[in-house]
């Protein structure tokens, strides 16, 4: 039995046992206003905009959210060197190039082999990063930040994982084929990519929410308020679903999805349970602001160009590497996988302060448009308390994890005030 074997049964024997012994993860815990919700419900509008920034948090979150940024940064480091070390070591120890060979062996064709190799590496990458991902949810859970169970976290991340070696191994064979009729292939490549990108926003509202989402329902109250603000901003008003768990992926509480025909609005649990009707209006002003910017589609835009840099760079690191005896371009996918690992946390702190960047302007447009910033404080501090926000999170988080600004600075120009985080 090999090393290499013998860690990853122990990795995944590890992750079973922390799944088997956290039975509290497999209780969904139902949205209920806390503390804080009351507390600011009871605070007039004029005290409210008078108080210190500082004030409006509540002292134990705030703490918590300090305990989270020490822990979110060095996971999102663990994971991605897991990660490059994974794939490094799969070529530099010449078991690329041996899965090469015996998927060549295996299969017939060598499109379905190359498919077969991509999707290979994908499932190496998951495997690697599945421990700090899964503590990084944890994390989460015990927080209260995602109501999502242990088991139905399991259950998104095979989902992910499949899906994810299907997308891998079929752009595989497909570059591979363009390779081989012409050197320009990154244009073609290019193309794809922002085709499947389009392909997949349409899909995501139909096929993803359900699954991540079963227990989901249309809005009524939360698209009739939303019609108004809509047309205002000159955007065709779309259906609102509201999800009953806080999933991760949902902390901004109110979220564009889906393309053209498939556009809707996706709001958390909390909006109904715990927002006034001013501090929705806010949150939905702010989507509807970003659809009437074309942000969804500047941001494939921009997420496509920055993933085609990643690859740029990853091309360009591996033709400075040396070649070892038993490499061919298919084995030494394996390495530029390793290296693309690299570029994209190279470039994250680039694609994260645009989303930043976006998020103040969505801020600025709804609080002009609904003229109602002591509301517009009530939301952000409430969804701030809600994710477990700190007022100012370190440079170290925000350039490289968060893709939030600094909730002190988004009160503090909406306010007029200076930013305490400055």
């Amino acid at each position: 039995m090999s090393l290499s074997f013998r860690i990853a049964r122990i990795a995944a024997t590890c992750f079973l046992f922390a799944l088997v012994l956290a039975p509290h993860a497999l209780f969904a815990r139902e949205f209920r206003p806390d503390a804080l919700d009351k507390q600011l419900n009871a605070i007039s509008d004029h005290r409210l905009l008078a108080m210190p920034i500082q004030r409006l948090l509540d002292p134990q979150r705030s703490a918590a959210a300090h305990r989270l940024l020490r822990w979110r940064l060095p996971l999102w480091i663990l994971a991605t060197a897991a990660e490059f070390i994974a794939l490094f070591y799969l070529w530099n120890s010449g078991n690329a190039a041996r899965l090469r060979d015996l998927l060549r062996r295996k299969i017939r064709g060598d499109a379905v082999a190359e498919f077969a190799m991509g999707a290979s590496l994908v499932l190496v990458l998951r495997l690697a990063g599945l421990i700090p991902n899964y503590a990084q949810y944890r994390l989460d859970r015990d927080l209260g930040r995602s109501e999502v169970l242990g088991a139905q976290w399991l259950w998104i991340w095979l989902l992910g994982t499949i899906t994810a070696m299907l997308v891998g191994g079929a752009l595989l064979a497909v570059v591979f084929r363009l390779l081989a009729r012409t050197k320009r292939w990154y244009v073609p490549t290019a193309a794809i990519l922002a085709i499947a990108a389009f392909v997949g926003g349409m899909l995501y509202p139909v096929v993803v929410v359900p699954v991540l989402w079963p227990h989901e329902e249309r809005s009524v109250q939360l698209a009739t308020e939303n019609r108004a603000l809509a047309t205002a901003f000159d955007v065709v008003p779309v259906p609102v679903r509201v999800v009953q768990a806080d999933y991760a992926g949902l902390s901004e509480r109110v979220v564009a999805a889906g393309i053209f025909t498939t556009r809707e609005i996706l709001a958390s649990l909390s909006i109904e349970r715990a927002y006034s009707f001013r501090e929705r209006a806010f949150l939905l002003a702010r989507v509807d602001a970003m659809l009437a910017a074309r942000m969804p589609v500047r941001r494939t835009a921009i997420d496509l160009l920055l993933v085609l840099l990643g690859v740029s760079l990853a091309v360009v690191l591996s033709e400075r590497l040396g070649v070892r005896r038993d490499d061919d371009p298919l084995a030494r996918v394996a390495l530029l996988a390793a290296l693309l690992v690299l570029a994209y946390a190279a470039i994250a702190p680039v694609d994260l302060a645009m989303r930043r960047s976006a998020a103040i302007a969505s801020d600025a447009a709804a609080v002009a448009m609904t003229h109602d910033p002591a509301a517009a404080v009530r939301a952000l501090v409430r969804q701030g308390d809600h994710r477990v926000e700190g007022l100012c999170p370190g440079a170290a988080a925000l350039l490289l994890v968060d893709p939030h600004p600094p909730l002190g600075e988004r009160i503090a120009l909406i306010e007029g005030r200076p930013d305490p985080c400055r």
